[in-house]
């Protein structure tokens, strides 16, 4: 098990690598949509929809999406939009942070409805 996260200023990076890795010790496959730079030299997502979750879930009958933000990040409009569309849709959805810790841990080992 990886260790429980101690600080709460963990960037979204450092996060999202302890998640994934429990999430892999867990079972859960995991698809990160990855950002690059691109024209302009900017952050860009190589994904057709903006606002698209950090990490998509899934193991065996379980599917869930998280959007990841540092302790002070803020979710962008279309963020909130496409949750929100996912969650109306059937889908879990959860915006996890630092501080979030237990929720993750109990989400990962014993699934979406476990929130």
């Amino acid at each position: 098990m990886p260790p429980v996260p101690t600080r709460t200023d963990l960037s979204e990076a450092d996060l999202q690598t302890q998640v994934v890795e429990l999430a892999h010790i867990l079972g859960w496959e995991v698809m990160h949509v990855r950002r690059s730079i691109g024209k302009g030299k900017k952050w860009v997502t190589a994904t057709s929809v903006v606002g698209w979750p950090d990490l998509f879930f899934w193991r065996r009958r379980e599917m869930f999406a998280a959007e990841l933000k540092s302790a002070k990040g803020k979710l962008t409009d279309e963020q909130i939009h496409v949750l929100h569309g996912l969650g109306e849709a059937g889908l879990s959805v959860f915006v996890w942070r630092p501080g979030d810790w237990d929720q993750i841990q109990r989400v990962l080992e014993k699934g979406p409805s476990a929130a």
